[in-house]
């Protein structure tokens, strides 16, 4: 079955779910969560993604964001395999955490960015109870970005509340009061079912806003970067595998014919340092699968080829230089 597009630019806001699998309990105790708080900052930095709300229950989470590059299946590859990894070792289980992929759906973001404020309470489970209970259990409720929002704890660094405050008032504590009148006068209503009707192939604004996207995104023939879904639809200032494995090759002297990526007959050790360069400077514009499979891996013997050859002390001098030539190339790239 072909895989939906995924309408993927610079400056794109997403609401982005995920559940596990079978619909089976995520995280089991308060160390899981903050484990995924860990790996969603963390990849946000990398990947340069803005994280704006979150919200994890037990079974399943939503994100709002926005990525400055066109590279949210990268994010989110990067960013669920890592904590995939992490939970499976921690708990000594094979096999899939999240149910298949993840949706996300493009939203008109100065126009619908307060309707998908991430709410907690909007479950079954609650849907009976008096407002003031809801209104308890909202302020209570721990793994949700809307307690950073009302100053009850700490905001992280790394989350950006200017995005949806900006339009409740001109001074933060006017900001902050607007904007907690607004979700507790909404936890009465189903603000994700009232967008419905706004939204049209994943695709959550305007008529205008819709057509505006299909016709720049959606009407153009592009590369498809590993065959499967829709790549980034703009060219940023990121690496190919190609780059990095030319830098290797000049580095070690070897001839432009060495296949470096082949696993048998090739010099090893620049085969070791291309897998890890390729995983620091190209996965902005290639997925994990894309990495492995031009060094004939699969993703999780790349992923270990990486994390070995980057806790080798010995290798930094070495890698020094050659992301000198990797840093020149980035600064040639036309864009």
């Amino acid at each position: 079955m072909v895989r939906p597009l995924r309408i993927e630019y610079p400056g794109a806001c997403y609401h982005v779910i995920n559940r596990g699998n079978r619909g089976e309990q995520i995280y089991f105790n308060e160390t899981d969560y903050n484990l995924f708080l860990d790996k969603l900052s963390g990849f946000a930095d990398i990947f340069d993604v803005v994280i704006h709300s979150y919200c994890m229950m037990s079974n399943h989470f939503h994100l709002m964001v926005t990525t400055n590059h066109a590279n949210l299946s990268r994010f989110m590859q990067s960013f669920t395999t890592s904590f995939t990894i992490s939970m499976n070792n921690k708990y000594h289980r094979p096999g899939h955490l999240f149910q298949g992929r993840y949706k996300a759906q493009l939203v008109e973001s100065e126009v619908y960015k307060n309707d998908l404020s991430l709410n907690p309470i909007k479950i079954r489970t609650y849907a009976k109870l008096p407002l003031m209970s809801l209104k308890k259990r909202l302020h209570d409720y721990r793994w949700s970005s809307f307690r950073s929002y009302l100053g009850i704890c700490r905001r992280p660094d790394w989350l950006d509340r200017n995005f949806v405050l900006s339009s409740w008032g001109k001074s933060s504590a006017e900001k902050l009061n607007n904007y907690r009148k607004f979700i507790e006068q909404g936890l009465l209503t189903d603000n994700f079912k009232n967008l419905k009707s706004n939204m049209i192939n994943n695709i959550i604004g305007s008529e205008t806003f819709r057509d505006r996207v299909v016709k720049k995104y959606l009407t153009k023939d592009f590369r498809d970067i590993d065959g499967r879904e829709q790549p980034g639809l703009s060219v940023i200032n990121s690496l190919s595998v190609h780059d990095v494995i030319n830098a290797v090759s000049i580095y070690f002297k070897l001839d432009i014919s060495t296949r470096i990526t082949e696993r048998k007959g090739c010099n090893s050790e620049a085969r070791k340092v291309a897998i890890y360069l390729s995983g620091k400077y190209c996965r902005k514009k290639a997925s994990l699968t894309y990495l492995a499979n031009n060094f004939g891996l699969k993703i999780s013997g790349y992923n270990m080829a990486r994390l070995r050859f980057g806790q080798n002390n010995e290798n930094k001098q070495m890698l020094v230089q050659i992301e000198k030539l990797l840093k020149f190339k980035s600064s040639n790239v036309e864009v």
